[in-house]
């Protein structure tokens, strides 16, 4: 309870401030190395207001100057700072239409170059992806992908839709899969409140395209799947 108390005004304040630092910034250019820092700062704080502690494995696996397009499974609405924090690379997400219309948080978002997907629009979800293709090649960034969809209610891994993957042959940009364990404990999914804890992060070897073919893409979801399944621990305290 305690915990919750601190981070919840911790989080809106970390949030509106960083959110008009970030539509100053993105006035200028959403996507520049500013904009990145000002993320990867209000990830950081909100992990600390948590009281996350968080092991890194596999940083090593990722080159300097490489994209990627990162994808992890998805327990908690905390995993998506836990990623900011763990991974050195300029990040942008695909987020539901529904967060661009909260407060601050959306217009944030906004401001950071972050990817707008309607869920229930198939049109507008491929028109999603072309986006972050055209982004990737255009500024050189990486685009983070929670292929599950959803956060998970029971802590088992879903199965992956496909859209990153796609994103992964058009462009063809390596893999690079993460397993995210211990954040549903601390923020699971229907729950409020916020419990500290250890999370742990393993960044796995990237999975190069060899074959821009479209009927490789539940393949490609299958083995990534797998990976990641092998380096998340279900119950890690």
């Amino acid at each position: 309870m305690i915990r919750t108390l601190i981070f919840i005004p911790v989080a809106i304040i970390d949030t509106i401030i960083s959110a008009l630092i970030a539509l100053v910034g993105g006035i200028f250019n959403p996507y520049s190395s500013f904009n990145n820092a000002v993320t990867r700062m209000w990830a950081r704080i909100l992990l600390i207001s948590a009281g996350i502690k968080m092991e890194v494995v596999g940083r090593e696996n990722i080159q300097a100057g490489e994209s990627y397009i990162v994808v992890a499974n998805h327990q908690s609405q905390m995993d998506i700072p836990v990623v900011m924090v763990a991974i050195p690379l300029p990040l942008k997400f695909m987020a539901k239409k529904e967060l661009f219309g909260v407060p601050f948080l959306g217009w944030g978002m906004k401001g950071v170059g972050m990817l707008k997907i309607d869920r229930g629009n198939t049109k507008q979800a491929i028109a999603t992806l072309k986006d972050a293709e055209n982004l990737i090649r255009l500024h050189q960034l990486s685009i983070l992908a929670f292929p599950e969809g959803t956060r998970s209610l029971n802590g088992k891994m879903k199965p992956f839709k496909k859209g990153a993957f796609v994103l992964a042959i058009n462009t063809g940009l390596p893999v690079l899969p993460v397993s995210i364990s211990g954040t549903r404990k601390i923020s699971p999914k229907g729950k409020k409140r916020i419990r500290s804890g250890r999370v742990k992060v393993v960044i796995h070897l990237p999975l190069p395209i060899s074959e821009k073919e479209y009927e490789n893409r539940g393949n490609l979801a299958d083995k990534t799947h797998q990976i990641i399944a092998e380096g998340f621990i279900e119950n890690y305290e």
